[in-house]
């Protein structure tokens, strides 16, 4: 049953990522569209997981996990990015000056490297079987200090949303994933984790189609 949910959420981010990529066509480049790398790190972290038992035990899915962790170091620290430049876009006043332009700049940098040197040079991997899924995990426990800061900066920009824009989905999406990293402690047959962060990347698509409709008004 997860190996059907994990299959079903691979082709959910890849149906995102279209969507995103139509809502992106006219900017391809802006700073907004970051969202999209982290939609390409789900769907192959859900795709191999999908894939493990049928790939089965060994060098070639142990390889194939080790990109899972990159790709997460990689991409995931962009939302920070992709935060500040939707308020830049949306003309929010303190987003355009250069201060707060370097600072989640360098945040997002920072955090990447952190998440390298700290986890992914050091990672060793270890073959883990549950509830009818094959998948290589860490031996050593994750840091949680990357995920707590770009979740702490999705919090405030959801905040600034609302009270700028009463748009509410983006703080929305990062509480119920917030709230479900609690719920996962206690749930352990099923990958609450995997489907609270796909609808965290829908409140990222809704939060970018907001920003697409709205760019043109300004507000401070």
């Amino acid at each position: 049953m997860n190996t059907f949910l994990y299959f079903l959420l691979s082709f959910g981010y890849i149906s995102l990522f279209i969507f995103g990529l139509i809502l992106s066509k006219k900017n391809i480049l802006n700073a907004t569209n970051l969202f999209l790398l982290v939609i390409v790190g789900l769907v192959y972290d859900n795709l191999i997981i999908a894939l493990g038992r049928s790939i089965g035990e060994g060098k070639l899915l142990e390889g194939l996990s080790y990109a899972r962790f990159w790709l997460h170091a990689l991409f995931t620290p962009l939302l920070i990015l992709f935060a500040w430049s939707i308020c830049f876009t949306l003309g929010l006043t303190w987003a355009k000056k250069k201060f707060w332009k370097i600072t989640f700049s360098f945040l997002t940098l920072g955090l990447i490297l952190y998440e390298l040197f700290s986890s992914v040079i050091v990672l060793k991997l270890k073959a883990k079987r549950e509830n009818g899924v094959l998948t290589y995990e860490s031996i050593e426990p994750a840091s949680p200090v990357m995920v707590i800061l770009v979740t702490l900066v999705l919090v405030i920009i959801g905040i600034i949303l609302i009270k700028n824009f009463h748009f509410p989905w983006l703080l929305i999406g990062t509480i119920i994933m917030t709230l479900g990293s609690v719920l996962a402690i206690w749930i352990s047959n099923f990958p609450i984790m995997n489907v609270l962060e796909f609808l965290l990347v829908l409140s990222l698509l809704l939060t970018k189609r907001f920003q697409i409709r709205n760019s043109k008004k300004p507000n401070t």
